[in-house]
């Protein structure tokens, strides 16, 4: 409310309930002075934290109560343009009320310094929300960005690559969430590959590539307490990563059983002609079950102290089983799976055996094995992998992952064809940034029958940051 308590020349008006006594000139009710919008801020700033509902209450009534007045002026009191301008202002006013009534209030993060712009500040501020659109079902919106710079040499040229890192690609996952009651849960996930260069793909003197993206997972699941989960859809067969089983903590950055991954573009180069054969990826294979795939997987719930079944038929017919055992004996750490898998004669091998294990102990020690047959048709291929390595806490910021490997492969490309690598690992871990920092050495060789191959030898140092 506006009360004229002088009329005359110098009269003054006081503002009801904000304590503001004003020449008239200056009056926020009467004109839109050139110093009104310096009083508007200046008491603005005097409402923080939680005088803000109190302030905009205040405001909104101190409106209302101008609006009645500015819409009952008789056209006498003022010009009828006078009046119109007012009403509009006052109109935008109540709008801008109304708005910041219905915004929700944030909490307030450390004061920004001077020289930070306020888009940095707001993003801190902001509440950390990812919103369904069903109330029902909690969504978990995560991912990763897992980039290299790799120095590469095949015996006769050397490059320096900028890619993506197979082993522990770039992603983004959504994953949702519902309980029927205590027993019975559902769920979905859609985990999308985003790559700009793969490290799988990516050689010397070849093109990065272009982005792209695959998909990994477009699933749904239901899980019972007492029965077990069933999947239905695109994701990982009952047979996936048993050939991985890994507690060193380099496992997703170079050091692991998939050698083919880091520097799976690069060639072998033929000692005598020059001529590219084989590349890393396609020389080394740890016949890490039937991937991911379209099918329908049942896993067991948790028994015996660790153990879980599954098994899974996919796309085509191809079907596969695998036992898996999780368990702390004492303050060792113990994880194995084995797995088999009938592929079904379709294109690339009929079936296959692999397992995996690898035991952490309390001092940071650890060992990990992997070992696996594949048949081929007219031949069968194996291969053996060991690891020693060692965790420790050397910075406050993390732990810090050390181990050194060795991979042996028999009769994949050609009968008589031999590959073998050996590589060491080293990764940091920054809690605070949820980052793996990581540097690593590989030499791989490779030799058939017929013809003998430079080697391929890499450093690699990357960063993956998830979120």
């Amino acid at each position: 409310m506006i009360i004229d308590r002088n009329r005359g020349r110098n009269r003054r008006h006081w503002v009801a309930g904000t304590g503001i006594n004003t020449p008239v000139e200056d009056c926020k009710g009467c004109r839109m002075s050139s110093s009104a919008p310096f009083l508007r801020q200046k008491n603005l700033k005097k409402m923080k934290g939680n005088h803000m509902t109190t302030f905009r209450s205040t405001t909104a009534a101190l409106l209302t109560g101008a609006a009645i007045a500015a819409f009952a002026l008789p056209a006498s009191a003022q010009s009828a343009s006078e009046v119109d301008a007012l009403r509009a202002q006052v109109k935008e006013l109540l709008t801008r009320i109304e708005k910041l009534e219905k915004a929700p209030s944030t909490p307030a993060g450390p004061p920004a310094s001077k020289d930070a712009p306020l888009v940095a500040a707001d993003a801190f501020k902001a509440p950390q929300v990812t919103q369904s659109g069903n109330s029902r079902v909690k969504l978990t919106l995560s991912g990763q960005i897992g980039r290299v710079v790799s120095l590469v040499d095949d015996g006769f040229d050397s490059d320096l690559i900028h890619a993506d890192n197979a082993t522990a690609s770039s992603r983004i996952r959504l994953a949702g969430q519902a309980k029927l009651d205590d027993q019975w849960t559902a769920g979905t996930d859609i985990e999308l590959e985003t790559s700009s260069a793969s490290t799988r793909s990516t050689g010397i003197g070849t093109d990065s590539g272009a982005f792209s993206v695959n998909e990994r997972k477009v699933e749904f699941w239901i899980q019972h307490k007492g029965l077990g989960r069933l999947w239905v859809g695109q994701g990982d067969t009952a047979s996936n990563q048993t050939a991985e089983v890994d507690l060193s903590g380099t496992v997703t950055m170079l050091g692991y059983s998939d050698i083919g991954q880091a520097f799976g573009g690069v060639a072998f180069r033929n000692t005598r002609t020059r001529a590219a054969s084989a590349t890393v990826n396609t020389a080394f294979n740890n016949f890490d079950g039937l991937h991911r795939e379209d099918r329908v997987r049942y896993d067991t719930p948790t028994f015996g102290g660790g153990l879980q079944l599954s098994t899974s038929v996919t796309e085509g017919g191809a079907t596969d089983g695998a036992i898996r055992y999780n368990a702390k004996i004492g303050d060792t750490e113990v994880a194995a799976a084995v797995a088999y898998a009938d592929n079904d004669s379709r294109t690339g091998f009929d079936t296959q055996s692999n397992g995996s294990v690898s035991v952490k102990f309390a001092s940071g020690f650890n060992v990990t094995a992997a070992a696996g047959t594949r048949d081929l048709g007219p031949r069968n291929s194996d291969f053996w992998y060991g690891k020693v390595g060692y965790i420790a806490k050397l910075t406050p910021v993390g732990a810090s992952s050390f181990s050194v490997d060795y991979y042996k492969q028999k009769d994949l490309t050609a009968a008589g064809a031999d590959a073998e690598a050996i590589g060491a690992a080293y990764v940091q871990t920054v809690d605070a940034w949820a980052t793996d920092l990581y540097v690593g050495v590989r030499n791989h060789s490779y030799d058939t029958p017929t013809a003998d191959f430079k080697d391929v030898f890499g450093v690699v140092t990357g960063a993956r940051v998830r979120f």
